[in-house]
Protein backbone atom coordinates (compact mmCIF):
# COMPACT_ATOMS: atom_id res chain seq x y z
CA UNK A 1 0.00 0.00 0.00
CA UNK A 2 1.78 3.27 -0.96
CA UNK A 3 2.07 6.59 1.48
CA UNK A 4 0.14 9.60 0.59
CA UNK A 5 1.45 12.04 2.98
CA UNK A 6 3.06 12.91 6.18
CA UNK A 7 -0.14 14.01 8.31
CA UNK A 8 0.99 15.81 11.73
CA UNK A 9 -1.00 14.32 15.06
CA UNK A 10 -0.30 17.14 18.12
CA UNK A 11 -1.07 15.63 21.22
CA UNK A 12 -1.36 18.17 23.87
CA UNK A 13 -1.74 18.59 27.63
CA UNK A 14 0.31 15.61 28.76
CA UNK A 15 1.00 15.29 32.29
CA UNK A 16 4.26 13.29 32.24
CA UNK A 17 5.23 13.23 35.97
CA UNK A 18 1.91 10.49 36.10
CA UNK A 19 2.97 7.19 34.53
CA UNK A 20 -0.93 6.55 33.70
CA UNK A 21 -0.82 9.91 31.25
CA UNK A 22 2.84 8.62 29.94
CA UNK A 23 1.36 5.69 29.59
CA UNK A 24 -1.60 6.93 27.38
CA UNK A 25 0.73 8.39 24.76
CA UNK A 26 2.94 5.63 24.57
CA UNK A 27 0.05 3.08 23.86
CA UNK A 28 -1.59 5.63 21.23
CA UNK A 29 2.05 6.14 19.31
CA UNK A 30 2.08 2.45 19.47
CA UNK A 31 -1.41 1.63 18.58
CA UNK A 32 -1.82 4.42 15.71
CA UNK A 33 1.32 3.23 13.98
CA UNK A 34 -0.32 -0.08 12.90
CA UNK A 35 -4.08 1.77 12.05
CA UNK A 36 -2.66 4.67 10.23
CA UNK A 37 -4.07 3.02 7.01
CA UNK A 38 -2.40 5.24 4.08
CA UNK A 39 -0.99 8.13 6.10
CA UNK A 40 2.77 8.32 7.10
CA UNK A 41 1.98 10.06 10.51
CA UNK A 42 4.65 12.02 12.40
CA UNK A 43 3.38 12.78 15.94
CA UNK A 44 4.67 15.97 18.36
CA UNK A 45 3.17 16.76 21.74
CA UNK A 46 2.86 19.74 24.44
CA UNK A 47 3.92 18.13 27.76
CA UNK A 48 4.53 19.28 31.74
CA UNK A 49 7.81 18.32 31.28
CA UNK A 50 8.61 18.56 27.31
CA UNK A 51 12.47 17.48 28.28
CA UNK A 52 11.63 14.12 29.79
CA UNK A 53 8.77 13.61 26.95
CA UNK A 54 10.92 14.19 24.15
CA UNK A 55 13.61 11.62 25.86
CA UNK A 56 10.29 8.86 26.78
CA UNK A 57 8.46 9.00 23.59
CA UNK A 58 11.05 10.15 21.20
CA UNK A 59 8.85 12.67 19.42
CA UNK A 60 9.27 16.48 19.60
CA UNK A 61 7.81 18.44 22.20
CA UNK A 62 6.58 21.81 23.66
CA UNK A 63 5.29 23.18 26.85
CA UNK A 64 1.84 23.49 27.76
CA UNK A 65 0.02 26.26 26.50
CA UNK A 66 -0.55 27.76 30.02
CA UNK A 67 2.40 25.74 32.20
CA UNK A 68 2.28 25.11 35.71
CA UNK A 69 5.27 23.31 35.77
CA UNK A 70 7.47 26.39 36.31
CA UNK A 71 5.51 27.95 38.90
CA UNK A 72 5.04 24.67 41.48
CA UNK A 73 9.12 24.20 40.98
CA UNK A 74 9.62 28.08 42.07
CA UNK A 75 10.00 28.97 45.41
CA UNK A 76 9.61 32.60 46.75
CA UNK A 77 10.44 35.43 43.87
CA UNK A 78 10.86 32.95 41.36
CA UNK A 79 7.38 31.40 41.70
CA UNK A 80 6.00 35.24 41.31
CA UNK A 81 8.08 35.76 38.21
CA UNK A 82 6.79 32.69 36.77
CA UNK A 83 3.00 33.09 37.51
CA UNK A 84 3.52 37.13 36.21
CA UNK A 85 5.31 35.79 33.12
CA UNK A 86 2.39 32.94 32.91
CA UNK A 87 -0.45 35.36 33.04
CA UNK A 88 0.52 38.04 31.02
CA UNK A 89 0.98 35.51 27.90
CA UNK A 90 -2.84 34.15 28.97
CA UNK A 91 -3.86 37.99 28.02
CA UNK A 92 -1.90 38.05 25.18
CA UNK A 93 -2.33 34.73 23.84
CA UNK A 94 -6.08 35.49 23.71
CA UNK A 95 -6.15 38.48 21.61
CA UNK A 96 -3.48 36.36 19.91
CA UNK A 97 -6.06 33.72 18.90
CA UNK A 98 -8.89 36.00 18.51
CA UNK A 99 -6.85 38.12 16.02
CA UNK A 100 -5.53 34.62 14.28
CA UNK A 101 -8.85 33.41 14.17
CA UNK A 102 -10.83 36.45 12.84
CA UNK A 103 -8.28 38.48 10.67
CA UNK A 104 -5.82 35.22 9.97
CA UNK A 105 -3.23 37.43 11.14
CA UNK A 106 -0.26 36.26 12.77
CA UNK A 107 1.20 38.14 15.49
CA UNK A 108 4.61 37.69 17.10
CA UNK A 109 4.91 34.96 19.94
CA UNK A 110 6.87 35.17 22.93
CA UNK A 111 10.20 33.36 22.67
CA UNK A 112 9.11 30.75 25.37
CA UNK A 113 6.07 29.92 23.92
CA UNK A 114 6.89 30.06 20.35
CA UNK A 115 7.66 26.32 20.49
CA UNK A 116 4.52 25.44 21.27
CA UNK A 117 2.75 27.62 19.05
CA UNK A 118 4.84 26.26 16.49
CA UNK A 119 3.38 22.59 16.89
CA UNK A 120 0.06 23.75 16.98
CA UNK A 121 0.43 25.71 13.64
CA UNK A 122 2.17 22.48 12.28
CA UNK A 123 -0.42 19.87 13.20
CA UNK A 124 -3.35 18.38 10.95
CA UNK A 125 -4.81 17.61 13.96
CA UNK A 126 -4.75 18.09 17.53
CA UNK A 127 -6.26 15.87 20.02
CA UNK A 128 -6.80 16.01 23.81
CA UNK A 129 -5.73 12.06 24.60
CA UNK A 130 -7.02 9.60 27.39
CA UNK A 131 -7.19 11.16 31.12
CA UNK A 132 -10.08 12.62 33.24
CA UNK A 133 -9.32 16.42 32.41
CA UNK A 134 -12.53 18.27 32.59
CA UNK A 135 -13.68 17.13 36.22
CA UNK A 136 -13.36 18.99 39.61
CA UNK A 137 -11.12 15.64 40.89
CA UNK A 138 -8.44 18.46 39.34
CA UNK A 139 -8.20 22.00 40.32
CA UNK A 140 -9.46 24.92 38.62
CA UNK A 141 -6.13 25.72 37.33
CA UNK A 142 -5.23 22.61 35.53
CA UNK A 143 -9.10 22.89 33.97
CA UNK A 144 -8.32 26.16 32.65
CA UNK A 145 -4.64 25.07 31.32
CA UNK A 146 -6.81 22.46 29.24
CA UNK A 147 -9.21 24.25 28.29
CA UNK A 148 -7.08 27.23 27.22
CA UNK A 149 -4.85 24.65 25.05
CA UNK A 150 -8.16 23.35 23.03
CA UNK A 151 -9.35 27.60 22.48
CA UNK A 152 -6.04 27.64 20.18
CA UNK A 153 -6.72 24.88 18.85
CA UNK A 154 -10.14 26.13 18.03
CA UNK A 155 -8.57 29.68 17.11
CA UNK A 156 -6.36 27.94 14.41
CA UNK A 157 -9.69 26.01 12.78
CA UNK A 158 -7.62 22.77 13.31
CA UNK A 159 -9.21 19.34 13.02
CA UNK A 160 -9.84 18.56 16.80
CA UNK A 161 -10.68 15.19 18.55
CA UNK A 162 -11.22 14.69 22.43
CA UNK A 163 -9.98 11.17 22.65
CA UNK A 164 -11.12 8.14 25.19
CA UNK A 165 -11.37 10.70 28.22
CA UNK A 166 -13.67 10.90 31.18
CA UNK A 167 -15.84 13.94 30.90
CA UNK A 168 -17.22 14.98 34.92
CA UNK A 169 -18.37 14.57 37.73
CA UNK A 170 -18.59 18.24 38.49
CA UNK A 171 -18.91 19.27 42.13
CA UNK A 172 -17.87 22.05 44.89
CA UNK A 173 -17.40 25.76 44.64
CA UNK A 174 -15.86 25.38 41.26
CA UNK A 175 -18.41 23.23 39.91
CA UNK A 176 -20.28 25.03 37.65
CA UNK A 177 -17.02 27.44 36.17
CA UNK A 178 -15.20 23.80 35.03
CA UNK A 179 -18.60 22.45 33.77
CA UNK A 180 -18.84 25.55 31.37
CA UNK A 181 -15.30 25.49 30.28
CA UNK A 182 -15.82 21.87 29.41
CA UNK A 183 -19.71 22.16 27.61
CA UNK A 184 -17.74 25.27 25.82
CA UNK A 185 -14.96 22.34 24.11
CA UNK A 186 -17.01 19.31 23.87
CA UNK A 187 -19.57 21.56 21.59
CA UNK A 188 -16.63 22.73 19.17
CA UNK A 189 -14.45 19.66 19.00
CA UNK A 190 -15.36 17.66 16.47
CA UNK A 191 -15.13 14.36 17.81
CA UNK A 192 -15.78 12.90 21.42
CA UNK A 193 -14.97 9.48 22.21
CA UNK A 194 -15.43 8.45 25.72
CA UNK A 195 -14.01 5.75 27.53
CA UNK A 196 -16.80 4.94 29.76
CA UNK A 197 -20.53 5.47 29.41
CA UNK A 198 -21.44 8.01 32.69
CA UNK A 199 -19.76 11.29 30.52
CA UNK A 200 -22.04 10.77 28.02
CA UNK A 201 -24.88 12.96 29.90
CA UNK A 202 -21.81 15.73 29.30
CA UNK A 203 -22.18 15.92 26.39
CA UNK A 204 -25.12 17.28 24.82
CA UNK A 205 -24.68 18.82 21.33
CA UNK A 206 -21.61 17.63 20.45
CA UNK A 207 -20.98 17.03 16.42
CA UNK A 208 -19.67 12.76 17.00
CA UNK A 209 -19.51 11.13 19.81
CA UNK A 210 -18.76 7.24 20.76
CA UNK A 211 -18.10 5.53 23.54
CA UNK A 212 -15.19 3.20 23.12
CA UNK A 213 -12.35 2.50 25.53
CA UNK A 214 -9.57 3.49 27.78
CA UNK A 215 -6.63 4.22 25.32
CA UNK A 216 -3.99 1.77 27.46
CA UNK A 217 -6.09 -1.39 26.94
CA UNK A 218 -4.68 -1.12 22.83
CA UNK A 219 -1.40 -2.13 23.73
CA UNK A 220 -0.32 -6.04 25.67
CA UNK A 221 1.78 -6.01 28.50
CA UNK A 222 5.16 -7.17 27.92
CA UNK A 223 5.58 -8.68 31.04
CA UNK A 224 9.43 -10.16 30.73
CA UNK A 225 9.58 -6.24 31.49
CA UNK A 226 9.71 -7.33 35.15
CA UNK A 227 13.02 -9.06 35.32
CA UNK A 228 14.88 -5.70 34.50
CA UNK A 229 13.75 -4.11 38.21
CA UNK A 230 15.97 -5.85 40.76
CA UNK A 231 13.61 -4.64 43.69
CA UNK A 232 10.67 -6.70 42.28
CA UNK A 233 12.63 -9.52 41.65
CA UNK A 234 13.96 -9.77 44.82
CA UNK A 235 10.50 -9.75 46.35
CA UNK A 236 9.59 -12.65 44.20
CA UNK A 237 12.57 -14.56 45.48
CA UNK A 238 11.13 -14.64 48.65
CA UNK A 239 8.10 -17.04 47.50
CA UNK A 240 5.68 -15.16 49.75
CA UNK A 241 2.06 -14.45 48.17
CA UNK A 242 2.97 -11.15 46.68
CA UNK A 243 0.61 -8.40 46.71
CA UNK A 244 0.83 -5.35 44.62
CA UNK A 245 -0.31 -2.12 45.91
CA UNK A 246 -1.44 1.74 44.71
CA UNK A 247 -2.40 4.38 46.39
CA UNK A 248 -3.56 7.69 45.64
CA UNK A 249 -1.66 10.90 47.61
CA UNK A 250 -4.95 13.52 46.39
CA UNK A 251 -7.79 12.47 45.58
CA UNK A 252 -9.23 10.39 49.25
CA UNK A 253 -8.91 14.50 50.23
CA UNK A 254 -12.41 14.96 48.61
CA UNK A 255 -13.26 12.20 50.86
CA UNK A 256 -12.00 11.93 54.00
CA UNK A 257 -8.72 13.01 56.19
CA UNK A 258 -5.17 12.14 55.53
CA UNK A 259 -5.03 10.45 59.10
CA UNK A 260 -8.85 8.42 57.68
CA UNK A 261 -6.96 7.38 54.34
CA UNK A 262 -4.10 6.44 56.14
CA UNK A 263 -5.27 4.79 59.08
CA UNK A 264 -7.64 2.53 57.00
CA UNK A 265 -5.04 1.68 54.36
CA UNK A 266 -2.67 0.74 57.10
CA UNK A 267 -5.06 -1.47 58.70
CA UNK A 268 -6.14 -3.46 55.33
CA UNK A 269 -2.36 -3.90 54.44
CA UNK A 270 -1.80 -5.47 58.16
CA UNK A 271 -4.59 -7.63 57.73
CA UNK A 272 -3.29 -9.29 54.46
CA UNK A 273 -0.19 -9.25 56.11
CA UNK A 274 -0.92 -11.46 59.08
CA UNK A 275 -3.93 -13.28 57.64
CA UNK A 276 -2.31 -14.37 54.11
CA UNK A 277 1.37 -14.27 55.02
CA UNK A 278 1.69 -12.43 52.42
CA UNK A 279 4.42 -9.67 51.08
CA UNK A 280 3.24 -6.22 49.86
CA UNK A 281 4.80 -4.26 47.10
CA UNK A 282 3.25 -0.28 46.96
CA UNK A 283 3.88 0.16 43.28
CA UNK A 284 4.76 4.62 42.87
CA UNK A 285 2.84 5.82 39.76
CA UNK A 286 4.10 9.20 40.21
CA UNK A 287 7.64 10.58 39.63
CA UNK A 288 8.99 11.67 43.03
CA UNK A 289 8.43 15.87 42.09
CA UNK A 290 6.57 18.08 44.07
CA UNK A 291 7.85 17.11 47.27
CA UNK A 292 7.99 12.86 46.25
CA UNK A 293 4.67 12.07 44.54
CA UNK A 294 2.83 9.18 46.07
CA UNK A 295 5.97 7.72 47.99
CA UNK A 296 6.28 9.82 51.37
CA UNK A 297 1.97 8.62 52.00
CA UNK A 298 2.76 5.25 51.20
CA UNK A 299 6.14 5.24 53.89
CA UNK A 300 3.49 6.79 56.30
CA UNK A 301 1.32 4.01 55.84
CA UNK A 302 4.09 1.20 55.96
CA UNK A 303 5.17 3.08 59.79
CA UNK A 304 1.66 2.87 60.40
CA UNK A 305 1.14 -1.10 59.95
CA UNK A 306 4.61 -2.11 62.06
CA UNK A 307 5.16 -4.15 59.23
CA UNK A 308 8.23 -3.04 57.58
CA UNK A 309 9.87 -6.46 56.58
CA UNK A 310 6.38 -7.13 54.68
CA UNK A 311 5.34 -4.17 53.40
CA UNK A 312 7.39 -1.87 50.76
CA UNK A 313 7.61 0.26 48.16
CA UNK A 314 8.93 -0.36 44.79
CA UNK A 315 12.91 1.15 44.27
CA UNK A 316 13.74 2.74 41.37
CA UNK A 317 11.82 5.05 38.63
CA UNK A 318 10.19 2.70 36.46
CA UNK A 319 8.48 3.68 32.96
CA UNK A 320 4.83 2.92 32.41
CA UNK A 321 5.33 -0.06 30.44
CA UNK A 322 7.95 -1.70 33.05
CA UNK A 323 5.76 -0.73 35.69
CA UNK A 324 2.86 -2.39 33.82
CA UNK A 325 4.72 -5.15 33.82
CA UNK A 326 5.67 -5.26 37.38
CA UNK A 327 2.03 -5.32 38.13
CA UNK A 328 0.87 -8.14 35.75
CA UNK A 329 3.65 -10.81 37.34
CA UNK A 330 2.12 -10.45 41.26
CA UNK A 331 -0.06 -12.98 42.26
CA UNK A 332 -3.00 -10.18 43.63
CA UNK A 333 -3.34 -6.71 42.80
CA UNK A 334 -5.16 -4.04 44.71
CA UNK A 335 -5.34 -1.14 42.48
CA UNK A 336 -6.31 2.87 43.08
CA UNK A 337 -4.35 4.74 40.39
CA UNK A 338 -6.54 4.57 37.39
CA UNK A 339 -4.06 3.26 35.41
CA UNK A 340 -2.65 1.20 37.67
CA UNK A 341 -6.07 -0.63 37.45
CA UNK A 342 -5.55 -0.90 33.21
CA UNK A 343 -2.31 -2.46 33.87
CA UNK A 344 -3.98 -4.94 36.12
CA UNK A 345 -6.76 -5.59 34.41
CA UNK A 346 -4.75 -6.20 31.06
CA UNK A 347 -2.33 -7.63 32.70
CA UNK A 348 -4.42 -10.85 33.58
CA UNK A 349 -3.63 -10.58 37.22
CA UNK A 350 -6.68 -10.67 39.48
CA UNK A 351 -7.37 -7.15 40.37
CA UNK A 352 -9.41 -5.76 43.07
CA UNK A 353 -10.41 -1.75 42.32
CA UNK A 354 -10.55 0.94 45.04
CA UNK A 355 -12.32 3.61 42.93
CA UNK A 356 -12.05 7.41 43.70
CA UNK A 357 -14.50 7.95 40.60
CA UNK A 358 -16.89 5.96 38.29
CA UNK A 359 -13.97 5.32 35.47
CA UNK A 360 -12.71 2.86 37.47
CA UNK A 361 -15.88 0.98 38.46
CA UNK A 362 -16.73 1.06 34.36
CA UNK A 363 -12.91 -0.64 33.67
CA UNK A 364 -14.23 -3.15 36.11
CA UNK A 365 -17.43 -3.84 34.55
CA UNK A 366 -15.70 -4.17 31.05
CA UNK A 367 -14.38 -7.48 32.48
CA UNK A 368 -17.18 -8.34 33.85
CA UNK A 369 -15.31 -7.63 37.56
CA UNK A 370 -17.37 -4.82 38.86
CA UNK A 371 -18.16 -6.94 42.54
CA UNK A 372 -14.66 -6.46 42.99
CA UNK A 373 -14.75 -3.01 43.34
CA UNK A 374 -15.27 -1.02 45.78
CA UNK A 375 -15.39 2.70 46.18
CA UNK A 376 -12.75 4.98 47.80
CA UNK A 377 -15.22 7.31 49.98
CA UNK A 378 -17.07 3.54 51.36
CA UNK A 379 -13.76 2.14 51.98
CA UNK A 380 -13.64 0.05 55.58
CA UNK A 381 -10.93 -2.55 56.18
CA UNK A 382 -14.19 -5.03 56.90
CA UNK A 383 -15.90 -4.14 53.68
CA UNK A 384 -12.34 -4.48 51.57
CA UNK A 385 -11.08 -7.75 53.27
CA UNK A 386 -14.83 -9.31 52.07
CA UNK A 387 -13.66 -8.84 48.68
CA UNK A 388 -10.46 -9.98 49.08
CA UNK A 389 -11.21 -12.92 50.77
CA UNK A 390 -13.36 -13.46 47.69
CA UNK A 391 -10.87 -13.18 45.02
CA UNK A 392 -8.01 -14.77 46.96
CA UNK A 393 -10.34 -18.37 47.11
CA UNK A 394 -11.04 -18.00 43.35
CA UNK A 395 -7.72 -16.57 41.59
CA UNK A 396 -7.50 -18.23 38.67
CA UNK A 397 -11.18 -17.82 38.14
CA UNK A 398 -10.78 -14.34 37.75
CA UNK A 399 -7.55 -14.76 36.12
CA UNK A 400 -9.18 -16.51 32.92
CA UNK A 401 -11.99 -14.41 33.54
CA UNK A 402 -9.48 -11.18 32.51
CA UNK A 403 -8.14 -12.76 30.42
CA UNK A 404 -11.20 -14.08 27.95
CA UNK A 405 -12.48 -10.46 27.97
CA UNK A 406 -9.27 -8.43 26.96
CA UNK A 407 -9.47 -8.96 23.11
CA UNK A 408 -13.00 -7.68 23.52
CA UNK A 409 -12.16 -4.70 25.33
CA UNK A 410 -8.89 -4.62 22.98
CA UNK A 411 -10.75 -4.01 20.22
CA UNK A 412 -13.16 -0.81 21.40
CA UNK A 413 -9.94 1.00 22.59
CA UNK A 414 -8.39 0.68 18.88
CA UNK A 415 -12.13 1.86 17.87
CA UNK A 416 -10.36 5.30 19.09
CA UNK A 417 -7.51 5.24 16.36
CA UNK A 418 -9.74 4.44 13.68
CA UNK A 419 -11.81 7.99 14.85
CA UNK A 420 -8.48 9.78 14.34
CA UNK A 421 -7.24 8.51 11.59
CA UNK A 422 -10.36 9.47 9.90
CA UNK A 423 -10.10 12.56 11.16
CA UNK A 424 -6.92 13.26 9.03
CA UNK A 425 -8.93 12.38 5.97
CA UNK A 426 -11.22 15.70 6.76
Amino acid sequence: MSVEKIKNILIIQNYNANKGDSSVVMSMLASLKKTSGTYDIAFATTSYDPKTAMEDYGVDAGEFSVSPREIKLQKGMGRIVSTIKEGNWIVYGLFWAFIKRYTGFRLPVPGFKYKTIQLYENADVIVLPGGHFFTNFNGPAMNFSHFYAMLLAFAMRKPTMVYAQTVGPFFGPWKWPVKLMARFVLRHVNVVSLREKSGIKHCNDVKELHHTAETVFAVETDKSLAQFVPDFNRLRRLKRFLIGVTIHHIYYKHFFSKKYYRDTMAKILKRIVDEYDAQIVIIPMEDAVHGGGDRPLAQEIIEQTGCRERISVLVGEWPPHVTAAVIANTDLFIGTKTHSIVYGLKGGVPTISISYQDKSNSFMEMFGLRENAIDLKDLTPDDFMKIFERVNLSLSEYKNKQENAFSTVKALAEKNNQLLVNLLSC
